[in-house]
Order: C-alpha cells, then structure tokens, then sequence
C-alpha cells in the first residue's frame, strides 16, 4: 500500500540514507515531498533483471534479496537494508535493471518516481550531482567487491580481455 508522508518525518530518515547522506535540510525537505511510504510482504518484488526500473526505494525496515541469473545460474549478489535505495539503475538511461529485487522479508521502504526524482535533479544541480556522485561511488564499490571475489576464486575460467563490447570481464 502507498502513503503520502509527512516532509519533516521523512527528511530526518533521509540523513542517512546512502545516496542522500550529506545533503542540506532544504534540499532532503524537496526530496521528502517526492516520496510515498509503501509496505512490502516477503516475496514481493521490487524490479525484474532486463525490465525498465520506474521507482526508486529507500528501505526502512525489512531486507531485499538482488540477485542475477542467466540460463544456467541464479546468484545473489547482495542483500539491502535499512536506509539503503535500490536499484541505482533507474537513474541512468534506459532505466534497465541489471539484477531482480525481491522482498525477503516484510518491511517497509520510501518510494520515489524515477521522473519527479530526475526532474527534481535537473531543476536542483546541486541535488542532482549529489545523487549522482553517491550512485558512482556506490557501484564502484560494488566493481570493486565483484572483482576482487572473481580474482578469489580457484581455479577460475572468467579471463579479462582487452578487445570487449562494453563489459570488461
């Protein structure tokens, strides 16, 4: 179900939400106004790999499973938690998720268009180089963490290439 908040109760939350932390209170206050509460059930999802992502969620309580597959394997890749967005993608052009999200527990999340948010970015800069130099920093991160578990692994087939079409790996 979906709620409209209360901006004040909402910017306090948004202190510390990952790719918020940092922001002025006037500036968290126009990203409050945007968001809607929204309960999830375990089992519920939250995006599908290879669809176009249109929300953004700002997990309160309760945990997200993301995981990746393709015709042979199913992997997680990362579990999201209290004052964690996902998923990053529907930031960038096409919105298109790159994992599925999928509710391992109730909970409750904070839930923001991907239009009035982008629209919120191009009207507010500061806001939107914010926003987007927190995305960066959080999927360089998350480079870094999934190569260096391929580097890890015995015995490993994955071989890096010079010559790719966009991917590295």
């Amino acid at each position: 179900m979906v709620y409209k908040v209360d901006v004040k109760h909402v910017t306090s939350f948004l202190h510390e939400v990952d790719i918020f932390r940092g922001l002025a209170e006037r500036q968290l206050d126009r990203i409050a106004g945007l968001c809607e509460e929204w309960s999830f059930r375990a089992g519920d999802y939250l995006g599908v790999q290879n669809e176009q992502g249109s929300r953004l969620y700002i997990i309160r309580h309760g945990e997200i499973t993301v995981t990746t597959s393709t015709d042979e394997i199913n992997a997680v890749v990362r579990t999201v938690r209290e004052r964690e967005t996902l998923p990053v993608a529907v930031l960038f052009e096409p919105p298109l998720l790159v994992t599925t999200a999928k509710a391992a527990t109730d909970g409750e999340a904070l839930v923001i268009p991907r239009v009035r948010l982008l629209e919120l970015c191009e009207l507010d800069p500061k806001i939107g180089m914010h926003v987007y130099k927190s995305v960066c920093g959080i999927l360089m991160n998350r480079y870094r963490y999934t190569l260096q578990r391929l580097s890890d692994m015995p015995d490993s087939t994955i071989s890096i290439s010079s010559i790719s079409d966009g991917a590295e790996v």
